[in-house]
């Protein structure tokens, strides 16, 4: 729909995170990315350290997620913070 939009000459703006909580690429927003005229990446401060940062932290429990957990959960008490590259942790086991 994105791109029908676009070609009719309407300006499309889409928001959404291109990671998740490993740091992989998330849902349909890196293939949006690869299309996109123009894009906007803004930047948060690390809840660390306070430099720049680009990366979600799960935390369950205080605790960075496990890379095993699933990557949507419904209902759960997770939270989120913002981490640079070199705070995100995201534990093997």
């Amino acid at each position: 729909i994105c791109q029908e939009l676009a070609d009719q000459g309407k300006r499309v703006i889409i928001a959404g995170l291109d990671q998740n909580f490993r740091g992989e690429p998330f849902g349909p927003i890196p293939k949006l990315l690869a299309v996109a005229e123009y894009i906007d990446k803004l930047q948060a401060i690390c809840m660390v350290c306070g430099n720049t940062a680009s990366r979600t932290q799960r935390l369950v429990n205080g605790q960075p997620a496990k890379y095993s957990d699933p990557t949507i959960l419904i209902g759960a008490k997770e939270s989120y913070e913002a981490r640079c590259r070199k705070c995100h942790e995201v534990p093997k086991e």
